[in-house]
């Protein structure tokens, strides 16, 4: 009976061990599952002297029990990670914190973690990015003195015409502030300013330099000294000046009949008469400049057969002269009355446009008859004109006072015994009106007749004196003229 009642005691306690053991541990064979918001996180560019660049991945328990992190270990000792030690509860959120030390790392990093769970596989995260490298702060501190020029030439400048200044601009491109102590000049005729507070590192300063040209006919070159505080204030530069003083330009007796932003000018329409087709032709014009301050001058669209010859700048009240030459041997290929036209213009100091205007050049191209033998020239074609001079009179208007047309006609005949070639038939007046002949072909012994129309509508405010020209073949008469002339209509 003992036996009986200790086995029936030993099953129990068996029994109750068992149960104790299986509470603990309910759930041994249910693995942990959990998220983290990322595996991935990209600094981009961080500085080295940044100091740690910090990021916090977040995990989740998605799983029924509570979440242990156990261990979380980096591949690298620059990586120091961080988590949250306690269990985390189902549905609940903890923080695995990484810190990454950029310093003595530049470039591009990309760095591991590994996140070890209870009862769960381990999780790997990394993290990358880009180290940029700082320069030394502690390399020496030096202010440079870095000038935009160190010469500038006034070109020619009036004895009369008071200081002549120029500003010369300077930049301090060091890493410490730069001082202009003083600037000693070559010459009492010449006077310094300068910039006196200290420019800081990128900061600009200016030094003007003024001469006067009183008493000083002739060339000049004055030299001044900058004095910096670099290198403990030993440092120097030179900066010089140069030009050509003279007497102010007599003004010519001239009639400037249009002016061109300020800039009177002679003429704005060149015409060369008796062109030579194989040497150079040259016109000049007087130019005056009425502004109260420099101008300059540039050109655009000039023929690569003319040549401009003007100054770059004109002083203000200063007179001055345009050349303008074409060269004949360069237009070989042009026939007939051609007008070209090319671009003048006007600017101030600060570049601002004054004026802008077109100046033109009209020449009669004719051919190279020197080059003729005797023989040639007789058998050469030749021109007459019947009715070179043509009047129109009482031309009558159209209804309501316009609209009416007058008609005269010219012949010309060739004489001669080759092909007469009509380079060009044309007026410079456009109220003369002409048909297109030019490269017209008149046979040996034959004539043309051409009719000339005038609109009575545009003689309203002035009447008509100007020429046709007719420009030939003919060695002997290559231009011809033939006048036109209308009376005020009634």
């Amino acid at each position: 009976m003992n036996k009986v009642k200790n086995r029936v005691i030993t099953l129990i306690a068996f029994l109750a061990l068992n149960n104790m053991v299986f509470a603990q541990n309910p759930a041994t064979n249910v693995k942990a599952t959990f998220t983290i918001d990322k595996t991935e996180f990209d600094y981009g560019n961080i500085p080295e002297n940044g100091g740690l660049a910090n990021h916090t991945f977040i995990i989740t328990n998605t799983g029924a029990n509570p979440l242990v992190v156990k261990q979380v270990v980096a591949s690298c000792g620059c990586t120091t990670p961080d988590w949250t030690r306690e269990p985390i509860a189902p549905d609940k959120t903890g923080e695995i914190k990484v810190a990454y030390n950029p310093k003595g790392r530049f470039g591009t990093f990309a760095k591991n973690i590994s996140v070890y769970c209870e009862n769960a596989d381990p999780v790997h995260l990394t993290i990358k990015g880009n180290v940029e490298k700082i320069e030394d702060d502690d390399k020496p501190q030096a202010p440079i003195f870095t000038p935009d020029e160190t010469s500038y030439d006034f070109g020619t400048i009036g004895e009369n015409d008071g200081f002549a200044e120029h500003i010369f601009k300077f930049k301090n491109t060091g890493n410490a502030p730069l001082t202009v102590t003083r600037v000693h000049t070559s010459c009492g005729c010449t006077k310094p300013e300068w910039t006196q507070s200290p420019i800081e590192p990128g900061q600009e300063g200016i030094i003007i330099i003024t001469f006067s040209p009183k008493g000083r006919i002739g060339n000049f070159n004055k030299q001044a000294t900058v004095y910096t505080n670099e290198n403990g204030g030993y440092k120097r530069h030179k900066l010089i000046i140069t030009g050509n003083v003279v007497e102010k330009p007599s003004d010519p007796y001239v009639t400037y009949i249009d002016t061109i932003g300020g800039v009177g000018i002679e003429e704005k329409d060149l015409t060369f008469k008796n062109f030579n087709p194989v040497k150079t032709n040259r016109k000049s014009l007087y130019i005056k400049n009425y502004n109260t301050e420099t101008v300059y001058f540039s050109w655009e669209n000039v023929p690569d057969y003319i040549a401009v010859t003007c100054p770059d700048s004109l002083k203000a009240d200063w007179p001055g002269e345009i050349s303008i030459v074409i060269d004949g041997t360069k237009t070989s290929e042009k026939r007939g009355r051609i007008k070209d036209s090319f671009g003048w213009i006007v600017k101030n100091q600060a570049g601002k446009v004054l004026g802008n205007e077109n100046i033109t050049a009209t020449v009669n191209y004719v051919d190279d008859f020197n080059t003729l033998s005797p023989l040639q020239s007789v058998n050469a074609a030749h021109l007459e004109i019947k009715n070179s001079k043509i009047q129109f009179e009482n031309i009558k208007r159209g209804f309501l006072g316009f609209g009416g047309t007058a008609n005269k006609e010219f012949i010309l005949t060739n004489t001669g015994r080759s092909d007469l070639t009509l380079y060009s038939v044309s007026s410079d007046d456009s109220r003369i009106h002409l048909p297109e002949l030019n490269g017209k072909i008149i046979k040996a012994g034959e004539s043309l007749t051409v009719k000339v129309t005038v609109k009575a509508k545009e003689t309203l405010d002035s009447d008509i004196d100007n020429d046709i020209y007719v420009i030939c073949n003919d060695p002997k008469g290559p231009i011809r003229m033939i006048k036109v002339i209308t009376v005020k209509t009634k």
